[in-house]
């Protein structure tokens, strides 16, 4: 069994396993207890369903029906896993997927979040200016990132973020706790030969709509303590353009998960739009085409055209006569 830290990355069909999304590309960066890099591995993963579209993950359908299914890689990922201490960029939501793969396995009740770090949550501590998205932690600490964005890119750069906060506080107790857990987690026992890995031949850049980019500066909310695991659901949400039902759904599993009432929750999403308005007006007007995605960001927010004008006004006064589409 090795010691040391899994930086971990999953791209999904979708943003919540609990409606049927999957597992399509896993990431994996294998790093020793000092934070040099022990090893990689990265594989796509056969989804038994529809891949969603293919701008918000850059995978080939082709090449994912060629590649092998979870339980086939299951057995390795499992070696990789196992006694290290599980990190990831918004730990939550890529252990709910690899909870819930697992659990189609046999392996249920799999609080997976336990045994291992986020780099999002970490920056409230370590970034005090930054957005919670990875790229935005990323250019706050200076870690190179590449810009094709698979699975094993940002694997490699939320381990560029976890090596950045160690040598800033390598005598952080966070650092010991995790690895306690981690030696004593109890992953599944999988035998077999595992299949071989299937990488994807080339990472393409996957381009960035108005929203996504939007969304890479939204700053942090220090209160309450479990806000930017909510708002980082929002935020995939928006930038996976998740029609405005589903993303309820999402919303809704999110807020319960974090323990988040309904004032907090209308509290947040209030602030949201004030923030999203203001990133939208920094650099000019927005225009129509970028008003529409504003509105479609709203109604997921349930707020009203007034509620987006409004905020819009809050840092342009010349926007607030004009009407925004929201139909």
């Amino acid at each position: 069994m090795s010691w040391g830290h899994a930086v971990v990355d999953v791209h999904t069909t979708g943003p919540l396993p609990e409606v049927g999304h999957r597992v399509a590309e896993i990431g994996v960066v294998l790093l020793d207890q000092d934070g040099a890099v022990q090893g990689e591995w990265c594989t796509l993963v056969d989804p038994p369903c529809d891949l969603g579209p293919r701008q918000r993950h850059g995978i080939c359908a082709a090449e994912a029906r060629s590649a092998p299914t979870f339980a086939e890689i299951a057995p390795e990922l499992t070696h990789l896993l196992r006694g290290r201490v599980l990190v990831a960029h918004h730990l939550g939501f890529h252990a709910r997927f690899l909870a819930a793969e697992y659990a189609r396995l046999g392996f249920g009740a799999l609080e997976v979040p336990r045994a291992g770090l986020c780099t999002m949550k970490l920056s409230r501590s370590f970034l005090y200016t930054a957005g919670r998205g990875l790229a935005a932690c990323c250019d706050a600490a200076g870690v190179p990132q590449a810009q094709a964005r698979s699975a094993l890119h940002e694997a490699r750069a939320a381990a560029g973020l976890l090596r950045y906060y160690r040598r800033l506080s390598p005598d952080d107790p966070r650092w010991a706790w995790a690895e306690r857990t981690a030696r004593t987690w109890q992953w599944p026992e999988l035998p077999g030969t595992a299949a071989r890995p299937a990488p994807r031949r080339r990472a393409e850049a996957v381009p960035e709509h108005y929203l996504a980019r939007l969304v890479e500066v939204l700053p942090t909310v220090p209160e309450p303590p479990q806000a930017d695991e909510y708002l980082a659901a929002l935020d995939a949400a928006l930038v996976d353009r998740v029609p405005t039902a589903t993303g309820r759904v999402v919303l809704a599993r999110s807020a319960e998960d974090c323990g988040l009432d309904r004032g907090q929750i209308r509290a947040l999403h209030r602030d949201y739009l004030g923030a999203l308005a203001a990133a939208a007006t920094a650099g000019g007007t927005p225009t129509s085409a970028e008003r529409t995605e504003l509105a479609l960001a709203a109604r997921l927010l349930g707020l009203r055209r007034w509620d987006l004008n409004a905020a819009l006004a809050a840092d342009r006064p010349a926007l607030a006569p004009r009407a925004l589409p929201f139909r």
